[in-house]
């Protein structure tokens, strides 16, 4: 295992791990890749656009004295990642000449960035949490800390601002979007897994298990199945062939290259990954941190505000 280290902050308990640590900059040529369909359920903490260049968001200042998530961008062959605005932020994705994220540090509404920095939008009024990029849309949950029916329910804006729309009344979380149906789990159903088109249309229930975490890849759902003290379950998109791939209690989850990963709370809540047929189960590394969000990119890891390349 090998860490990519672009932040300025590296946790003390890497020095007791047999890891091998490189130098803070990409090599000239970093592997291409796509971002996973699961990274805005993973709080899209990292995102890549068609010539490597990362996006993500690290730590400025101390997290004990009121340090914040803003975001960076590291081109291949850069000698150390730029800071490209002041904004608290979460859920990037990258389209075109624009950044778009939810802005916390201005009540969550969704904003465009470009690339270099220099010029800044709002384009939503919504508290915008799980901010997904699909075609010429971004898909949100309209977030609230209330569980009333009229919260947390998922919308779509234009990728401008012009036009939104709701796309279901569910109290709605852990998006993922994939072609042109979303995925989430309807807290109002008891955290079933269900899936709407893109349009609106179609809801459908997926299947009875209560779901604590889940990741879509294709026509496949990886998910925590709190039906079963959150072993790691698969099920077709279609709701056939539920199989369980793992007694690992499992929480954060993301895939990709074929390996499902995912944190482990059997074990220290230290991070996992597995083939998607369930074999070859693996420790990727226990950092101690608690269960945190798994950010796919460029064939990496971000994970814990480090790159990992498996």
């Amino acid at each position: 295992m090998k860490f990519i280290t672009l932040s300025r902050h590296i946790a003390p308990t890497l020095l007791a791990l047999s890891l091998t640590l490189t130098p803070a900059y990409f090599p000239a040529a970093p592997p291409a890749g796509g971002v996973g369909a699961a990274n805005s359920a993973n709080n899209g903490l990292a995102t890549a656009d068609a010539d490597g260049t990362i996006y993500y968001l690290d730590l400025t200042g101390d997290i004990y004295a009121g340090g914040q998530e803003k975001i960076y961008r590291i081109k291949p062959g850069d000698p150390a990642p730029v800071a490209l605005c002041d904004d608290e932020a979460w859920n990037l994705n990258v389209c075109g000449k624009y950044l778009y994220y939810s802005n916390w540090s201005d009540n969550h509404r969704i904003y465009r960035l470009t690339i270099d920095g220099t010029e800044k939008t709002k384009i939503g009024d919504h508290p915008a949490n799980q901010v997904t990029l699909a075609g010429d849309w971004l898909v949100y949950i309209k977030w609230t800390n209330n569980r009333s029916a009229q919260d947390n329910n998922i919308y779509k804006i234009s990728l401008d601002g012009t036009v939104v729309e709701q796309l279901n009344s569910d109290q709605s979380e852990n998006l993922n979007v994939v072609d042109d149906w979303v995925y989430y789990l309807n807290a109002s159903a008891g955290y079933k897994i269900y899936k709407i088109r893109l349009d609106g249309t179609n809801r459908s229930k997926v299947t009875d298990d209560q779901a604590v975490f889940m990741a879509v890849a294709n026509d496949t759902i990886y998910y925590s199945n709190y039906s079963d003290g959150q072993k790691l379950y698969a099920i077709n998109t279609d709701g056939g062939n539920r199989v369980k791939l793992s007694d690992d209690k499992t929480s954060f989850i993301n895939i990709a290259d074929g390996y499902i990963y995912y944190t482990n709370a059997s074990a220290n809540n230290a991070l996992y990954r597995i083939k998607a047929n369930g074999q070859e189960r693996k420790l990727v590394c226990d950092l101690g941190s608690g269960p945190l969000p798994i950010n796919i990119v460029n064939n990496m890891v971000y994970y814990n505000r480090l790159f990992l390349r498996p």
